[in-house]
């Protein structure tokens, strides 16, 4: 059985994005990619969560396609984590909210505009 190892997101300021999910989100630094400045950084949670921040080329566009390509964090509690990040700046989605008594979801985008959730749920995914 297959199980999700990681998703990869580019970046512009890779080693700002990674502090930025250090700081925010708990992660921690588990692999530094070659180079000077690196190539990128894998993050991870300590359930074996992560994700790869890879450093972007010049000139290359970002993907932002609205539901295919997020990042989602789970959380004890989506509010709080909500009014934590925004006090940081980050703005939030309005239209894409869910908030029931199975889960409770909030997105927003990172610096880098990387797509991003915000969830809860009563039961985790694959119980």
């Amino acid at each position: 059985m297959a199980r999700l190892e990681h998703f990869a997101i580019y970046a512009q300021n890779a080693g700002a994005l990674k502090d930025f999910y250090v700081q925010t989100m708990g992660l921690r630094v588990v692999l530094v990619g070659p180079g000077e400045p690196p190539a990128g950084y894998f993050l991870a949670d300590d359930h074996g969560g992560a994700i790869e921040i890879i450093a972007r080329p010049e000139g290359q566009a970002n993907a932002n396609q609205r539901w295919v390509c997020h990042v989602a964090f789970w959380v004890d509690d989506v509010d709080a984590k909500r009014t934590e990040l925004e006090a940081l700046g980050l703005t939030f989605e309005t239209d894409t909210a869910v908030d029931d008594d199975a889960m409770k979801t909030a997105f927003f985008h990172d610096p880098e505009g990387n797509r991003c959730q915000i969830v809860w749920r009563r039961r985790p995914l694959g119980s």
